[in-house]
């Protein structure tokens, strides 16, 4: 089974407990089956059969050790119920959730229940590669819609739910990748004379942040992993994961490694083809998501070796554009 069991912010749960959560919210203590599913990075994630029918569902518990989350992870499970309600909104395939409780009072920890969906994940499925592309384009077609949702403010979509508003993308994105660097700085991730040459270059980045003036919805973890196909894997069940949301430039959706992939399904140019100015905001989404790989792999998931990647490719990008 793939469960990284080794990550600061895994912890499995009792079958007691389990009970208890669902008796808790669904009035269904009942359970007949519970599993641990494959992840176990972020989330502990349970597929779980209860009561007397019995119905299926899916339990994710939030993580341990919640000093060691970024300032946007602090509000996951608000952001990912917000997220599906805007999602079925627009017309796009989402989980229904069923119940969550971000108050810590039952198992210390936040969790979410959501309707099982019968599926396959779309990065195991062995599909024909012209099959794939068309699933691939479909999702593109999604995430278009998704791009569509037009919010009053930018910034992560947990920061909202917790009342913390930007109306500047500059200042959203800012104080993200200054968050980030800070809980760097505490890991001593990098020399003072690399986190003073990072912040001088998100602060230069600062006027061509400005142009972007429409805080548009973007999931930012669109890959394989998160699209759920139909059992015959003919169609998508669903787009999943998308807690991560943000209200802010579409570029920035597809500058990190594992969505670059959708940006010509959406029929979105390559940075090259782009303003200078629009050139100089990928660059910094790519630095910034190189750090925050960097951050997770070394203070969450407990990943030594993918952690120095991540710090080679921040080092690099430094290089290359002469800080």
């Amino acid at each position: 089974m793939d469960v990284n069991r080794t990550s600061f912010l895994f912890q499995e749960a009792s079958p007691e407990e389990i009970a208890a959560l669902f008796q808790a919210a669904l009035g269904e203590g009942e359970i007949r089956t519970s599993r641990l599913l494959k992840g176990g990075l972020f989330n502990t994630t349970y597929y779980v059969e209860y009561g007397p029918e019995p119905r299926q569902a899916v339990l994710r518990l939030g993580p341990v050790n919640r000093h060691l989350l970024m300032g946007h992870e602090q509000e996951l499970m608000a952001a990912e119920a917000r997220m599906c309600a805007l999602g079925r909104e627009a017309g796009i395939p989402c989980s229904r959730v069923l119940a969550w409780d971000a108050s810590r009072q039952r198992i210390g920890r936040d969790y979410m229940i959501v309707e099982y969906i019968p599926s396959v994940v779309m990065a195991e499925a062995a599909l024909p590669e012209e099959e794939r592309d068309r699933l691939r384009r479909q999702v593109g077609m999604y995430l278009n819609r998704l791009h569509q949702v037009e919010g009053d403010c930018f910034g992560y979509l947990s920061r909202i739910c917790r009342g913390v508003r930007f109306f500047s993308w500059r200042e959203a994105f800012l104080f993200e990748a200054e968050d980030i660097l800070t809980r760097l700085g505490a890991c001593g991730a990098f020399s003072p004379e690399t986190f003073a040459a990072l912040r001088r270059r998100f602060t230069a980045g600062g006027p061509a942040l400005d142009e972007i003036r429409t805080p548009r919805l973007l999931h930012t973890d669109i890959w394989e992993g998160n699209v759920l196909l139909t059992e015959d894997a003919r169609e998508i069940a669903a787009i999943i994961d998308g807690d991560r949301a943000v209200y802010g430039d579409i570029d920035f959706e597809f500058a990190s490694d594992w969505c670059a992939c959708l940006a010509p399904l959406c029929g979105w140019e390559p940075a090259q083809a782009g303003t200078p100015a629009r050139q100089e905001r990928i660059a910094l989404y790519r630095l910034y998501y190189a750090l925050l790989e960097a951050y997770v792999e070394a203070a969450e998931y407990n990943n030594p070796e993918f952690f120095r990647e991540k710090r080679d490719a921040v080092l690099a990008l430094l290089r290359e554009e002469g800080q």
